[in-house]
């Protein structure tokens, strides 16, 4: 079993402790934190899913993404800029630029790795500050790229492991539109009591069950395929264990996938406030009073919105393919979708990819 093999080889990626924190609060949906100490992002990852066993798996995972971006053989890197390697490599990265980058990024010196380009079947260089993890201080990568895990991916196949990453990106990239779109959440708003079947319906009843609030907003996307963006609350009455709404969101083949990945996002993110383990949750996240007005209106929102719409059945579920992802990457306005490998490992069959689509970039 994938989870019997990676807790008996633990020490081999550093990791020193995996331990279930879904107790700590009442929904019940199973959360795993997985600790590795000299990890060179967050020491603490975690994973979710409908078992045990399924968010076990899913944090070990989460971990072996960022550990794997960490450990890239030297001698796959090479340094040189934008501008030697051809103007067709300058545009390509020109929209990708971090905010605040030199106008002469295109002639700074940077290091590179290969990447398989998914649209044109041609190996092209990738910046490494796109692809590794290391993200220590100060940083290893000139100022000139966002720094992000968006795009890491894990699978039991390379397929598998590129359709977990470019979904991932295409989530970002909804949600990141969604940002600017005008009255989003009165417009965009879907009735709880619509979803009834599905392991959506499944995750919604039990926080149901715990007497929690949930809104759901569909995500109009330019790829077309079904994104969510859901929110989890107590009720209120002043002895909350987290007042503020926990976000989750989650882009699939089916509006029952993509639901039920955003609200085990956002039971995950309750519970990693909660814990208060990862060290990117800062006092920030904790402050000392709350504006009780807000979040009561925001809880009146939840309960009664203004419009609502139907819950979307999904009419012929089907598996994604690599193609599809590719046909969506596309439409989302990807000019490139560049599949670095960064691990396979032998005894349990896992892939891990990074997958860069320039200029797609993630919600901010």
């Amino acid at each position: 079993m994938l989870v019997e093999s990676l807790l008996r080889r633990r020490a081999e990626f550093g990791i020193t402790r995996v331990g279930c924190i879904t107790r700590l609060d009442r929904i019940g949906i199973p959360v795993v934190q997985v600790v590795r100490p000299l990890s060179l992002s967050n020491a603490v990852s975690q994973g979710k899913g409908l078992t045990p066993v399924q968010a076990a798996a899913s944090a070990l995972m989460e971990e072996l993404e960022v550990w794997a971006g960490e450990n890239l053989p030297r001698e796959r890197i090479r340094t040189f800029s934008a501008k030697a390697h051809g103007p067709e490599i300058e545009r390509l990265y020109g929209g990708s630029l971090a905010d605040g980058a030199a106008q002469d990024w295109a002639m700074r010196p940077m290091a590179w790795i290969k990447g398989w380009d998914l649209f044109t079947a041609r190996v092209l260089p990738v910046p490494l500050s796109l692809v590794d993890t290391v993200y220590t201080l100060p940083s290893p990568h000139p100022e000139i790229f966002p720094r992000t895990t968006t795009g890491l991916g894990a699978g039991a196949t390379m397929e598998q492991a590129i359709i977990h990453a470019a979904l991932e990106i295409l989530e970002r990239d909804a949600v990141a539109a969604a940002h600017g779109m005008p009255h989003f959440f009165n417009r965009q708003q879907v009735d709880p009591d619509t979803v009834r079947a599905g392991a959506a319906g499944a995750v919604l009843d039990r926080i149901r069950q715990a007497g929690m609030l949930t809104g759901i907003w569909r995500v109009p996307a330019r790829h077309g395929l079904p994104a969510y963006w859901c929110h989890v609350m107590e009720p209120g009455d002043g002895s909350e264990l987290a007042p503020l709404p926990a976000a989750g969101f989650g882009c699939d083949g089916t509006h029952d996938g993509a639901l039920a990945r955003a609200l085990l996002e956002a039971c995950q993110a309750r519970l990693s406030a909660i814990s208060g383990a990862r060290e990117d949750i800062t006092r920030r996240a904790y402050p000392a009073s709350y504006d009780r007005g807000h979040l009561a209106s925001w809880r009146q929102h939840l309960r009664n919105p203004d419009r609502a719409l139907r819950f979307e059945l999904d009419a012929s579920p089907r598996d994604l393919s690599c193609e599809d992802l590719v046909e969506a990457l596309k439409c989302a306005g990807a000019r490139a979708a560049l599949v670095v490998p960064l691990h396979e490992d032998a005894e349990t069959g896992i892939c891990i990819v990074r997958v860069v689509a320039p200029p797609l970039r993630p919600a901010a």
